[in-house]
């Protein structure tokens, strides 16, 4: 059999697999919003159409999601509500399926045209040449091969319905133009890359970063040019009908969307959990007076700072392009801390691994001289196996607790936290495995994990600092892991008028026009209840209703200690002064604020908690 016949029967069982699964419903919620948001799209246009659905994607993707309706439209009628809702619809699953099967061959086109430009003739990209072959196949087209059959692959968009690998796929098209010195045309594809998948807003500094150290301050100029333009065009329809708020909001609305530990991720925070990250806060206080928000995004932001640190630093690599080597473990650092230790991480978000993973591996297994290569094609083999299965398992168990008749059968029964959390921690470890790689490799590399080291942990004592020596601390500090009121929004250091209107609206609070720096600002009825770990002894507030209220407001204020009433006003009205409370909070873990509309209905009942401070 011939090398070329090989290769082509690889590609045609990988299409043949994906041809299998294109009738399973997946993950039929994902599918369902494909339907409701183009169906949208089609029957009112892109903007109006986003203002009737909750289409939380960045605002572009809508015109994909309008063709993949306008394509079924020539086929089948998309308000036939039975037939069209049905979650077995094989021609909708076939259409918004082919995008990231399609993508699937472009990645794998992409990694075959990398390694065409590999030789020693015409090496321009910088990748290494690997003369190696397994089954006939060239080490390259292995790769392609490796990716189009690995079940994460498959698992992603045939087979759930996601578009994962579309977002990937039109990155690489704008690393690709990168490395042939068009900056111009890579910006405008990253921003395409990024409006398709908001996950990619990621690897905006590294990219951009390897762009000014690929083609100098010329091509980085290019390239944000290009962005910029890609970015205005993409959203004209948007800014011409002056809904460029939609656009922006686009972009931040999922900041705190899904306010969990891990949104079945398998990482840190699933861990930490116990299992349970998709109903537990990432709230919740888990060192010191830090909540678990907070240390993920501090950790992510100190491997991030590792990552463009070495890129600017690390150049002792000599088997192939420094700048480029570098760029690739940047890459797989900040998805893989975007995945392990961020909080609110979705369970697809490391699925860019597993190509950058394919992409960094000739550079690893060439580094230290031939007579390493086996050896560590070997055990980078292994770990990438161990890396599949493991992910496989995270995807597909995050696929089968909500459609368990969508999964294997025999796989669909292992959901137990043992089997979960042993993922969880066999992906830390090979992430950390992979740092040591890396680390280990240079000087440089070492003493860039040191210094971030040290500025991670400084940064964690400064902020725990307060608490450390014994001294008040106010509780707007923290942020409630429940959050509720009648009307508004909890402000802080302001009124809960300021909820409304845009900052030229913001007022301080204040009751019977005494001013105060600090408090919260909220509204009849209202429940705000915060972790502060059993670490403090007392706490002290001063309370009223804001000077901003009607005069038919009037309010109960009440303090709970892990759901035992602690303290309970009288009912205060707007022209009543502000009155203290202090109570006794030793070993409390849940404190909570509590306001009632004191039984005459919450008209104007604007209510301040003034002044708030825990003692240690």
């Amino acid at each position: 059999m011939s090398h070329k016949t090989r290769l082509l029967l690889c590609i045609g069982l990988a299409l043949l697999l994906r041809v299998i699964l294109i009738p399973n419903p997946g993950f039929e919620a994902d599918i369902s919003f494909w339907k409701s948001w183009g169906l949208a799209t089609v029957d009112y246009g892109a903007v109006e159409g986003m203002k009737l659905t909750n289409n939380n994607y960045p605002t572009p993707f809508t015109y994909t999601l309008g063709a993949m309706v306008w394509v079924y439209k020539l086929f089948a009628d998309p308000h036939n509500f039975h037939e069209f809702w049905s979650n077995t619809n094989i021609l909708f699953l076939t259409i918004s399926k082919m995008l990231p099967i399609l993508a699937d061959f472009g990645i794998a086109a992409i990694i075959l045209y990398i390694g065409r430009h590999t030789h020693s003739t015409s090496r321009r990209f910088g990748f290494p040449e690997v003369k190696l072959s397994f089954f006939r196949l060239t080490f390259y087209e292995l790769l392609a091969v490796m990716y189009l059959l690995n079940p994460i692959s498959l698992m992603d968009g045939a087979w759930w319905g996601q578009v994962d690998s579309l977002g990937v796929c039109i990155f690489l098209c704008a690393v690709v133009l990168a490395l042939k010195k068009q900056p111009m045309w890579a910006g405008v594809i990253f921003m395409l890359a990024m409006m398709t998948k908001l996950q990619n807003i990621i690897y905006a500094p590294i990219f951009f970063l390897f762009i000014w150290q690929y083609l100098g301050y010329t091509g980085l100029i290019a390239a944000i040019g290009g962005a910029t333009l890609g970015f205005f065009g993409l959203n004209i329809e948007f800014i011409l009908s002056k809904n460029a708020d939609r656009v922006l909001a686009s972009l931040t609305e999922n900041y705190d969307y899904f306010p969990w530990m891990s949104l079945m991720a398998y990482n840190l925070w699933w861990i930490v959990s116990g299992a349970q990250g998709l109903i537990t806060s990432d709230k919740l206080t888990v060192l010191g007076i830090l909540n678990a928000k907070t240390v993920g995004l501090m950790i992510f932001s100190a491997m991030y700072l590792l990552a463009v640190t070495r890129q600017l630093l690390d150049k002792t690599k000599t088997q192939a392009s420094p700048v480029l080597q570098t760029f690739i473990e940047s890459l797989i650092i900040a998805n893989s801390a975007f995945f392990l230790f961020q909080t609110q991480s979705h369970d697809r978000y490391a699925f860019p691994l597993t190509v950058f993973l394919l992409l960094w591996t000739p550079f690893f297994i060439t580094q230290a001289g031939s007579k390493y290569v086996m050896l560590r094609t070997r055990l980078l083999g292994i770990a990438y196996i161990v890396f599949s299965v493991c992910y496989f398992y995270n995807l597909h168990t995050a696929l089968v607790v909500n459609y368990p008749q969508n999964g294997l059968p025999l796989l669909s029964m292992l959901t137990q936290p043992f089997f979960t959390l042993s993922t969880a921690y066999i992906q830390l470890g090979l992430f950390f495995l992979f740092l040591y790689a890396i680390i280990h490799s240079s000087a440089v590399s070492r003493r860039t994990a040191l210094f971030v080291f040290v500025i991670l942990t400084s940064s964690l004592v400064y902020l725990n600092l307060p608490l450390i020596q014994k001294k008040p601390i106010f509780l707007t500090a923290l942020s409630p892991f429940i959050s509720e009121q009648a009307y508004g929004t909890r402000q802080i250091h302001k009124s809960v008028q300021s909820s409304f209107g845009g900052p030229y609206k913001w007022t301080r609070l204040s009751v019977q026009y005494l001013f105060y720096k600090h408090g919260i600002g909220t509204h009849a009825n209202s429940k705000h209840v915060f972790d502060i770990a059993g670490k403090f002894t007392r706490f002290t507030v001063d309370y009223g209703i804001d000077t901003e209220a009607g005069t038919k407001a009037s309010a109960i204020f009440e303090i709970y200690g892990d759901g035992t009433l602690l303290f309970r006003s009288q009912p205060m009205g707007r022209f009543d002064l502000p009155r203290h409370a202090e109570v006794n909070i030793t070993g409390v873990r849940h404190l909570w604020l509590v306001t009632t509309d004191a039984g005459d209905n919450n008209y104007d009942d604007h209510t301040d908690w003034l002044n708030p401070i825990l003692w240690p």
